[in-house]
C-alpha cells in the first residue's frame, strides 16, 4: 500500500470530511463529485484502502437515494479491487446484497448475504462485529419489506384523505396500535419475502447469535412488523421531513402550530414515498401519525439513517 504524502493528507482530511457530510445530507450528487476530487488524489493508486472507502461512502448514498444500478456497478468494483477479508470488502458486500434485494434479485441477494454472514469473524472486534451484524440484519429485514412496497398502489395520492385518516389514526390508537396498523398494511410478498430471508438469514449465524434474535412467532407479530415497516419509513422520508431546506422542517423545527393544522405532514408523507412509487394511502397516513407524535428533533435524531459501515467513533450498541 502506497504511503501518502503530507500534501495528499492536507487536502483529503478536509474532502473526507465533507463527504460523509455529504452522505450524511442525502446529497448522492456531492458525494460523488467529492469522491472524484478523492481519486485524483490517487493517480497511481486506484486500490488504496482511502480512495476505496470514499467511493463506498458515495455508493453508498446513491443507494439511499435509489440509484441502485450505478451502486451496484461501483461496489461490484470495490469488490474486485479489495481483499476479501477486509472490513471494506464486508461493507461493500452488505451494500451490494442490500442493492439487489431492492432490486428483487432475491436469489443474487441471498448468495451476497450468505458471504457476508460467513466473514463477519473477519471483524475482530467483538462490539463492532456485533454491532454490524446487528445493522446488516435489521437493514435486510427492512428492505425486504421495502422491496414490495415499491411499485405498490396508486403512486398519486390523495392528500386530504390521507391527512384525515392520520389524524383519526392519532385520535383513537395507541403507538403500538399505530404499528400494528402499519403490520397489518404490509403487502403479504413483502411478509413472504421478509420471512425467507429472515429464516435463510439467521440459518447462516452461529448458534449463540441466533440465541440474540426473537422467535420466529414473535418477530412475525404484525406489531413488530409494523416496528421494521415504520423504521424503513422513517430512513426513506427523512430527507423530505428533516432537510433544513424543507417546508415542513422549517415549521416543525420552530412548533409554528400551522404545521400540524394545514397538511404538511400528510404532504411530506406523500412526497418521500412517491419517491419510492409506494402508493398505499394506509402507509402514507401511519407514517404521518406517527411523525407528528415527535418534535422535529426527536423524530429526525430518530430517523436519521444509519450507515452499514461503522466508523471508530460509533459508539451505537
Amino acid at each position: 500500500m502506497t504511503k501518502l504524502h503530507e500534501y495528499q493528507l492536507t487536502t483529503l482530511r478536509p474532502l473526507e470530511a465533507s463527504l460523509r457530510k455529504a452522505v450524511a445530507q442525502a446529497e448522492p450528487e456531492t458525494a460523488i463529485e467529492i469522491a472524484a476530487q478523492i481519486q485524483a488524489l490517487f493517480p497511481d493508486d486506484r486500490s488504496h484502502h482511502r480512495l476505496l472507502r470514499a467511493k463506498l461512502w458515495a455508493f453508498e448514498a446513491c443507494v439511499d437515494a435509489n440509484r441502485l444500478k450505478y451502486a451496484e456497478t461501483g461496489l461490484i468494483g470495490i469488490r474486485k479491487l479489495s481483499a476479501p477479508s477486509t472490513r471494506l470488502y464486508l461493507e461493500a458486500s452488505a451494500l451490494l446484497a442490500v442493492s439487489l434485494l431492492r432490486q428483487k434479485r432475491i436469489v443474487d441477494s441471498k448468495i451476497i448475504v450468505r458471504e457476508v454472514i460467513s466473514n463477519i469473524n473477519n471483524i475482530t472486534s467483538d462490539r463492532t462485529r456485533h454491532q454490524f451484524q446487528k445493522r446488516f440484519i435489521s437493514r435486510i429485514e427492512e428492505e425486504c419489506i421495502l422491496a414490495e412496497l415499491i411499485d405498490t398502489g396508486d403512486v398519486v395520492l390523495n392528500a386530504k384523505e390521507v391527512e384525515a385518516k392520520a389524524i383519526l389514526l392519532l385520535q383513537y390508537n395507541s403507538d403500538d396500535e399505530i404499528l400494528t396498523f402499519l403490520g397489518n398494511s404490509v403487502p403479504t410478498d413483502g411478509l413472504r419475502l421478509l420471512s425467507d430471508v429472515r429464516t435463510f438469514s439467521i440459518q447462516q449465524l452461529p448458534p449463540p447469535d441466533r440465541k440474540m434474535l426473537p422467535s420466529p412467532e414473535k418477530a412475525e407479530q404484525p406489531k413488530n412488523i409494523g416496528r421494521i415497516t415504520f423504521a424503513l419509513l422513517r430512513r426513506i422520508a427523512w430527507k423530505t421531513f428533516c432537510k433544513s431546506t424543507s417546508p415542513i422542517y422549517k415549521l416543525w423545527s420552530k412548533r409554528i402550530p400551522k404545521v400540524f393544522d394545514e397538511g404538511y405532514f400528510s404532504a411530506a408523507a406523500i412526497s418521500a414515498l412517491g419517491d419510492f412509487r409506494i402508493g398505499l394511502p394506509l402507509i402514507a397516513s401511519g407514517l404521518a401519525a406517527l411523525a407528528m407524535k415527535y418534535s422535529a428533533e426527536e423524530f429526525c435524531e430518530l430517523a436519521k439513517p444509519k450507515s452499514l459501515m461503522i466508523s471508530r467513533a460509533d459508539k451505537e450498541i
